[in-house]
């Protein structure tokens, strides 16, 4: 369902752009910043018994620190002009993020995992949306935009000894994949003209519902919510 959304979004961004004026100006923007804030939470799976919640059911699980740590984010951008203040856009770009090391506590029962080693996800997301520019007088031009976006990645440190029957919990272990929708809000700014043009600043904050593989004693994989918000530096090419 969720692949047939993104097909349909796709096929209306090219629909619309064969609309645009043949005099439209695009333009094509490239990106580098960080991750700079983030949480993961309503982290819940298919689980066995732990102390206080037996059986094997689907378990809910709370991270302390529920923080992603600084990483960092690049990514091209295409703009496609329909008039003088509407865009569309469609973006790939590369990125990672990390847990820290902290504990998990389960939600029934209260059974802890500590330590709880940190995680590393990183793969590429793309996203598809509508942008609005504001006309000014300046030599600066402030926008918004509202991105569906689409992530699919790998997790790092999946080892689970009971099921490994070597290593440490949560030390190295096969990466699982990551795939995740969601959306992205958009703020930023770029210079239009002067020694500056093209240089701009930006901030989308996504929010994301993933679904990962096997991870430690979730071996079955799980469900969750990551939110995350990147600040990048871009310059655009006009054309």
């Amino acid at each position: 369902m969720r692949y047939k959304l993104f097909k349909s979004l796709l096929l209306l961004f090219f629909a619309m752009s064969a609309y645009a004026n043949n005099e439209s100006t695009n333009e094509l923007s490239f990106g580098i910043g960080i991750t700079e804030a983030g949480t993961i939470s309503k982290l819940k799976g298919m689980h066995s018994a732990v102390t206080g919640n037996l059986g094997t059911n689907v378990k809910n699980a709370t991270l302390t620190n529920d923080d992603f740590k600084f990483d960092y984010i690049y990514s091209i951008d295409y703009f496609r002009k329909l008039s003088d203040s509407l865009y569309l856009n469609a973006g790939l770009s590369q990125t990672s993020f990390k847990t820290n090391d902290t504990k998990v506590t389960f939600d029934v029962g209260g059974y802890e995992v500590d330590p709880f080693p940190n995680i590393e996800f990183k793969g590429t997301a793309l996203s598809l949306g509508p942008s609005y520019r504001f006309n000014t007088d300046s030599n600066f031009t402030p926008y918004v935009g509202l991105n569906v976006s689409y992530f699919s990645g790998k997790q790092s440190d999946t080892n689970y000894p009971t099921d490994s029957g070597t290593g440490t919990y949560g030390v190295s272990g096969p990466e699982t994949d990551v795939n995740c929708w969601g959306y992205a809000p958009i703020i930023g700014v770029f210079a239009n003209s002067g020694l500056l043009k093209g240089f701009g600043l930006s901030s989308s904050a996504t929010t994301f519902d993933c679904e990962g593989g096997s991870q430690r004693s979730f071996t079955s994989g799980y469900d969750a919510k990551f939110t995350n918000m990147n600040l990048k530096i871009d310059y655009r090419i006009f054309y």
